[in-house]
C-alpha cells in the first residue's frame, strides 16, 4: 500500500478539495490556547486578553492560525444539489404534509421537536 501522506503537504490537499468542493477559508488570528479570536473588538490587541499570551512571534507572524469557513457559504453548496436540498427540507416538509397529528410515524412525532 502506498504511503500518500508522506507527499501531500497542505497546499496540495487544499487545491484537490477546491477542485471537488468550492470552499475557501478565512484565516483568523487566535491564541495559542484558543481563548479568543482577534477579531472585532480584539482585533488590534497583541497580547490575549484572557491568558496574556502573545499573538505575534518574534519575526511578527502569527503565533496561532484558525481557519473560518462561512456557514453561509457551507449551505449555499449543500443547496445547490438537488438531492442535499431535499433531505435538508425533509422535516419542514414532512411537518407541514402531516395530515393525523396524533400519529408516530417519524423522529419529529415526539413532543421534543
Amino acid at each position: 500500500m502506498k504511503d500518500v501522506g508522506s507527499n501531500l503537504s497542505f497546499y496540495k490537499i487544499k487545491k484537490k478539495i477546491q477542485k471537488i468542493v468550492p470552499l475557501f477559508p478565512t484565516l483568523i488570528d487566535t491564541c495559542i490556547d484558543s481563548c479568543v479570536a482577534f477579531t472585532a473588538n480584539y482585533e488590534e490587541l497583541q497580547c490575549c486578553p484572557l491568558c496574556h499570551k502573545k499573538k505575534y512571534d518574534g519575526n511578527g507572524k502569527a503565533v496561532n492560525v484558525t481557519f473560518f469557513f462561512s456557514v453561509k457559504e457551507r449551505l449555499k453548496i449543500q443547496y445547490a444539489n438537488k438531492e442535499r436540498a431535499k433531505e435538508l427540507r425533509y422535516r419542514s416538509e414532512y411537518i407541514k404534509g402531516k395530515e393525523n397529528l396524533d400519529s408516530l410515524a417519524d423522529i419529529f412525532d415526539g413532543k421534543y421537536v
